[in-house]
Formats: C-alpha cells, sequence, structure tokens
C-alpha cells in the first residue's frame, strides 16, 4: 500500500503529480493507486474511489496516523478542479519560505467571524475609476467604534472587551453576523523561542499577539469580486485591534511592527499585472482605513519559477512578490517591484 494515500484529507481531497512532489512524496506512487482501483481521475488530478478510502482508513489505523473522514466522494470535475487549484497554491505558497529562528503555523480555509457583517455593496463604492472606502462610515461601524474606543498603544493596560464584550454589543444593536474563509492563513511567529516567554492574552480568540500574519487567496478573472472579501477582512481586523487585542495587534510586547500582509494569487503573471494596474487605479482606500496593512500579490507561475524557498516570509514578501498597495510608499511602485 502507497503511503502516499495518506495525503488525500477532507482539505486536500485532489491531488496530481505536481502537488504530491511539492509535499515531499513520490509523485509515481500515483500511477499505481490508479492501477489498484484506489484513485480515480477527477479535474485534471486524483480523487479516492471508496476502495481507496477504505485503504487510507486501514493504512492510518495501523499506523497511528491522525486521518479524519473524508468529505462526500469528489465526484464533480468542478468541485475536484477547484480542489486541485487551492492545493497547488497551497503547496507552493507553503514552499516559498522557510521560517528560520521561527514558527510557521499554517491553516487552510479557515472560517473568521465578521460582525458587524455588511452587505456586499456597503464596504466600498466607486467614484469614477477610484475606489472609496463607505463602510467606516456605516451606522453599525459608528456604533462599534464609540463602544471599542480604544485601540493602538493608549488601549494597553486597559481590560480588552473580548468575546464577552462583542456579543454584548451585538446583541444590543442587532448586529449581523457573518463570515471570511481565506484559503491559507499564515501565523508567522518569528524568533520563537524568545517570544514564547510571554503570556499570551486570554482575550486573544485567534492567536494574533505576537504574530506577523499572511492571509492569502486564490483570484479569479473579476477583480470587483474582491471588494467586499477585503472589506470584511478590514472589518474582521477592526475587531482585532479594538476587542481581541487592543494594543497589541499592530506592535508586538518588544515593539517590533506586526505585519498584516494579504495576498492575492492569480495564474499567470499577465493576470497579476492586470489585478496589479487595476487596484492601483482603484487606489488606496483598499488599504487606508486599515493600516498598517499591504496588499501583495504573487501568481501560480511566479511560485513554480522561484526555485529554492526564502529563509523568511520577509524575505519572500521583499523579494519575490509585488508590492501592490502598502502604506509605506505611494500607489505607484515599480510593477515589477
Amino acid at each position: 500500500m502507497e503511503s502516499s494515500i495518506l495525503l488525500f484529507s477532507p482539505e486536500f481531497p485532489c491531488w496530481d503529480e505536481e502537488t504530491v512532489r511539492l509535499a515531499g512524496d513520490d509523485p509515481s506512487s500515483l500511477a499505481g493507486m490508479l492501477e489498484n482501483g484506489e484513485l480515480a481521475r477527477r479535474g485534471g488530478g486524483y480523487v479516492l474511489t471508496p476502495k481507496g478510502e477504505a485503504a487510507r482508513r486501514e493504512l492510518a489505523r495501523s499506523t497511528g496516523v491522525p486521518a479524519a473522514d473524508m468529505d462526500a466522494p469528489t465526484d464533480d470535475e468542478a468541485r475536484a478542479r477547484r480542489a486541485l487549484e487551492h492545493n497547488r497554491m497551497c503547496q507552493l505558497l507553503d514552499r516559498a519560505f522557510r521560517q528560520q529562528w521561527g514558527v510557521k503555523e499554517v491553516t487552510h480555509r479557515e472560517t473568521f467571524p465578521v460582525v458587524p457583517c455588511l452587505p456586499d455593496d456597503r464596504y466600498f463604492a466607486f467614484e469614477g475609476e477610484r475606489v472609496r472606502a463607505i463602510w467606516p462610515q456605516h451606522p453599525l461601524v459608528e456604533s462599534f467604534t464609540e463602544a471599542f474606543p480604544n485601540w493602538g498603544v493608549g488601549a494597553r493596560g486597559l481590560p480588552a472587551p473580548g468575546q464577552a464584550g462583542l456579543d454584548a454589543w451585538a446583541k444590543e444593536n442587532a448586529a449581523p453576523a457573518g463570515t471570511l474563509t481565506i484559503d491559507f492563513v499564515l501565523r508567522s511567529r518569528y524568533d520563537f523561542n524568545h517570544y514564547k516567554g510571554f503570556e499570551p492574552m486570554a482575550s486573544d480568540r485567534f492567536g494574533f499577539y505576537n504574530v506577523d500574519l499572511l492571509f492569502a487567496v486564490k483570484c479569479g478573472d473579476d477583480p470587483r469580486k474582491l471588494l467586499p472579501l477585503i472589506g470584511r477582512l478590514h472589518v474582521f481586523l477592526m475587531e482585532q485591534r479594538r476587542v481581541y487585542v487592543p494594543g497589541w495587534y499592530d506592535l508586538d510586547a518588544e515593539e517590533q511592527e506586526d505585519w498584516t500582509l494579504l495576498a492575492l494569487v492569480t495564474d499567470a503573471e499577465a493576470q497579476l499585472a492586470e489585478l496589479t494596474a487595476t487596484l492601483r487605479r482603484w487606489g488606496r482606500d483598499l488599504i487606508e482605513p486599515c493600516r498598517p496593512f499591504y496588499i501583495l500579490g504573487t501568481s501560480i507561475e511566479r511560485l513554480r519559477a522561484q526555485k529554492e524557498p526564502k529563509d523568511t516570509l520577509y524575505d519572500w514578501f521583499q523579494e519575490e512578490t509585488v508590492r501592490i498597495l502598502r502604506p509605506d510608499v505611494d500607489d505607484q511602485e515599480d510593477l515589477l517591484g
């Protein structure tokens, strides 16, 4: 029985030769499992058959490897293709950099609560070719900021409202709750041995104290569809700054800047150049209400061309990505920079 059958999981139900190789396993094993009837071709890759699912369960049991039950079989071609694209992006991103002197904590398709969650068209509005952030003026957001006025270094030493405070405000104001699902989330814990000596914050529900954050999402062809996602992320980060880790979200316990990066991933470099030009034309309201906040870009093509992993997230960010919008420079930075 091929050990690579354990790669198949609810998170990654579809694999091909490239993704298996990126995961550090033998891609030739797929042919053997296909011949044995344990795999079927779907969406340009391979998915488990019922026989394959049984073999995976048995191998996990006999080796003591934890293996969550698979979801419903991935019989739909389009669903399998999306799963394979997601898998490829995650494997390539994970390969793009190590984390010397630190710890990489990666999750896939992590879902975060967003309160208040606004209608999709209430985050940004177009004014000609520019985009204006309108979510900060929404009555629920104004109520939120009045209820939770303490943020930044001035909030240090004050009790954090935490989940109980947010729940009470949401109930009192009938604030709608929504969700935000991110394809690839990295909590980058640099200099881990040093920072592990700091006590965690009880109110830090999502583990964002003393970390740099990378949120990565795969982009389609229509950049307008990114606007609700960016808006919800803005609101979610507002929650971090005012409710969950006020005083400590943007500057860590050693007064070092904590980065919040949103990486937009296209298939090809040509798509990335077009997306970059579009977002820069739309303007800095895509980051201003949430600053310090960076929007960067990469592509599957670019990630594949990177021969060696960078030592850290910071090296990769500076040397391998397009910095589409960033708070410390204007929006005319070289497309290749």
